[in-house]
């Protein structure tokens, strides 16, 4: 679920490490729509990501771990003490044809970054997100973990259907109408290159499991 991730943002290119997404830090990231304003912490090291979301008051309503290597996502729910595993869908291999997408050479500044926009749109859900992506080769595991959050998250949902997205970081997303009314955006606040603890990744050993 969906707004993915954040001077703002220096990426300081990281030495490369065999399987590994190169990044280790922090991304801050704030999902504004009409109705809500919702805050996301991206916490990555290696192939695993926990994706912390709060509330307008910053209060802490799920986790998410992401664990690309063993193909398991665990959902935490931190008031209730609880978590789930969640059975993972095989990839698609085909999109609902009523998805166009466009990669233009339009480009902007977006906070210190030279980004270009890649334009997405679906006519029969009357929506055109388009993606201001920056070339950051050192977070080659982006579209991995995309694909493993969107199963509960459809943040970049439509970030999933752009081919070849590998190496490219959306800096800043704008979801409208057909119309040009915006829906939603999703701005990247903050980006921090940072030693990650692995027990961010764990299960609480407190909490107790919800099994489907």
């Amino acid at each position: 679920m969906i707004n993915f991730l954040l001077g703002l943002i220096l990426f300081v290119a990281a030495p490369e490490k065999e399987d590994s997404c190169f990044f280790e830090g922090r991304i801050d990231l704030v999902e504004k729509s009409y109705y809500d304003t919702t805050y996301y912490t991206y916490l990555i090291k290696d192939k695993k990501l926990r994706v912390n979301k709060f509330d307008h008051h910053y209060k802490l309503l799920q986790s998410i771990l992401v664990n690309i290597e063993n193909e398991q996502v665990v959902i935490l729910s931190p008031s209730k003490k609880l978590f789930s595993y969640l059975d993972i869908n095989p990839p698609r291999e085909t999109y609902d044809k009523n998805f166009t997408v466009k990669k233009t050479y339009n480009s902007r500044q977006v906070e210190g970054k030279e980004c270009y926009q890649w334009r997405v749109k679906n006519k029969n859900r009357n929506t055109e997100v388009a993606f201001w992506v920056s070339e950051e080769n050192h977070f080659v595991c982006f579209p991995d973990f995309i694909k493993r959050i969107n199963c509960t998250e459809r943040t970049f949902s439509f970030f999933e259907i752009i081919p070849d997205t590998q190496g490219f970081f959306p800096m800043l997303t704008v979801e409208r109408t057909l119309l040009r009314k915006e829906k939603k955006r999703i701005v990247i606040t903050k980006i921090n290159h940072q030693k990650i603890d692995n027990k961010t990744f764990e299960i609480p050993h407190d909490f107790e499991e919800v099994k489907n």
